[in-house]
C-alpha cells in the first residue's frame, strides 16, 4: 500500500488559530470594502477585530478572578459594614439627645426675668438635670445632679420653663433633693393673680413615684384656708404670694380647677412636659429687724407702751444738772440763842443727792 506524501501530519493548534483569524480578517476586509474608503483603513479594523477576539479570553479571566478575590473578602466587608452602621446608630442617638438637650437649655436661658419672682438672685442660677428617686424622708422628690460643689444651698427654689417645681431640702457634695410641690408635706402660701385671694396650696400625693409607667406624672395638690373663695376664678393663674419668706413673690405655679363639690385644686404648670431639665435659684427670704438689729437707732419694741418707753428712754438719756444745794430754813429767835450756829458744808467732790422741795 502506497502512503501519500505528507498523510499523517497533524498541524498545530496554533497555526490553525492563526489561519482562520486570517481568514476571519479577510472576509471582514471584503465585506466592508464597499463602505471603507481605503484598503489602509478596511486592514485596521480587522486587526482591531482580530486583537479583541484574541484579547477576549484573557479579559475575562482576569475579571474573573477578581470578581473572585472580592467574593473571598465579602464576609470581611460585611462584618465591617454592620460594625460602622452600629457606629453610625449610636452617634446618631447621641446627637438626637444633645439635640434636645440644647433645645431644653434654651428654653430655660429664655425665660424672662419676671418668671422667677421678686427677689431672686437670678445672675446666680445653676442649671441642673433631675432623675427620679424614690428613697429619703419624703415621698415626692427628686434628685439633682448639682450639689454643695456647684453652689447650691438648701432653701433655694427650683423652677424649669413652665414653672415652679419644688424647693431643695437637702444638699449633698455633687447632688441635692427636691420636694415637689405635689408632696403630702409641701405647704406653701399661694394667691390669685389676678383676684388676688390668698390661700395654701396644699400636696396630696402620698405614693412615690413610679418609675416605670408613670415617671413624672403629679397630682394637683388642693388649695386649703382659702381667703375669699368667691372671688377665685376657673382657670386663674396660681403664683407664689411671698409669704413667709420660703418663696420669692409671683412664680407661676399652675391653674386654678374647681370641682362640683366646692373644692379648689391647682394644676401644676411644670407638669405640662418632663420635669428633667431645671434651674436651681439662689433666695434668701427678707430678715426681720429683730434678727439683725442695729444698735443705738431706737429702742426695740417691747410688750408694754412704747410711748412710756420712749419717754424713759428721752428722760434716761438727758443730760443731769447737780441740784442746788439746800438753803437754811430761817429759825426763830429762841431757836438761835438756844442752838448754836450749824457749822457750813464743807466742798465735797461728790455731787449731791436730789433732794425734794423744803417744806
Amino acid at each position: 500500500m502506497v502512503r501519500r506524501a505528507g498523510a499523517g501530519k497533524r498541524f498545530p493548534p496554533g497555526i490553525i488559530l492563526a489561519l482562520l483569524l486570517g481568514v476571519g480578517a479577510v472576509a471582514l476586509v471584503l465585506t466592508n470594502s464597499g463602505r471603507s474608503p481605503t484598503i489602509v483603513g478596511a486592514g485596521d479594523d480587522g486587526a482591531a477585530i482580530a486583537g479583541r477576539v484574541a484579547t477576549g479570553p484573557a479579559r475575562e479571566g482576569k475579571g474573573f478572578f477578581q470578581r473572585l478575590a472580592t467574593m473571598w473578602n465579602a464576609s470581611a466587608r460585611v462584618q465591617e459594614l454592620e460594625r460602622e452602621n452600629r457606629e453610625l446608630q449610636t452617634w446618631k442617638e447621641l446627637s438626637g439627645r444633645l439635640a434636645e438637650r440644647n433645645a431644653r437649655y434654651e428654653a430655660l436661658l429664655r425665660m424672662p426675668n419676671n418668671a422667677f419672682g421678686e427677689g431672686a438672685d437670678v445672675g446666680s442660677a445653676i442649671a441642673a438635670q433631675l432623675v427620679l428617686d424614690s428613697g429619703g424622708p419624703f415621698t415626692r422628690t427628686l434628685v439633682a445632679n448639682a450639689g454643695a460643689d456647684h453652689g447650691v444651698r438648701g432653701g433655694y427654689i427650683v423652677l424649669n420653663e413652665n414653672g415652679l417645681v419644688g424647693r431643695v431640702v437637702s444638699v449633698g457634695r455633687r447632688s441635692s433633693r427636691v420636694l415637689m410641690l405635689d408632696d403630702y408635706t409641701s405647704r406653701i402660701p399661694v394667691m390669685g393673680e389676678a383676684s388676688r385671694v390668698r390661700a395654701v396650696l396644699a400636696g396630696q400625693a402620698t405614693h412615690a413615684p413610679e418609675l416605670i409607667t408613670q415617671p413624672y406624672q403629679v397630682q394637683p395638690p388642693r388649695l386649703d384656708y382659702i381667703v375669699g373663695a368667691q372671688n377665685l376664678r376657673e382657670g386663674e393663674r396660681v403664683i407664689t404670694s411671698g409669704e413667709g419668706g420660703l418663696f420669692p413673690r409671683g412664680v407661676l405655679v399652675g391653674v386654678a380647677r374647681g370641682s362640683a363639690n366646692g373644692e379648689w385644686r391647682v394644676s401644676l404648670s411644670a407638669a405640662q412636659r418632663p420635669i428633667d431639665f431645671v434651674r436651681i435659684i439662689p433666695f434668701v427670704g427678707v430678715e426681720p429687724p429683730e434678727a439683725n438689729e442695729v444698735a443705738g437707732l431706737g429702742p426695740p419694741l417691747a410688750s408694754t407702751s412704747s410711748v412710756s418707753a420712749i419717754g424713759r428712754d428721752i428722760t434716761a438719756a438727758a443730760p443731769t444738772e447737780p441740784s442746788p444745794p439746800p438753803q437754811p430754813r430761817p429759825r426763830r429767835a429762841t431757836e438761835t440763842q438756844a442752838v448754836p450756829p450749824a457749822p457750813e458744808p464743807q466742798a465735797s467732790t461728790e455731787a449731791p443727792a436730789p433732794t425734794g422741795p423744803p417744806q
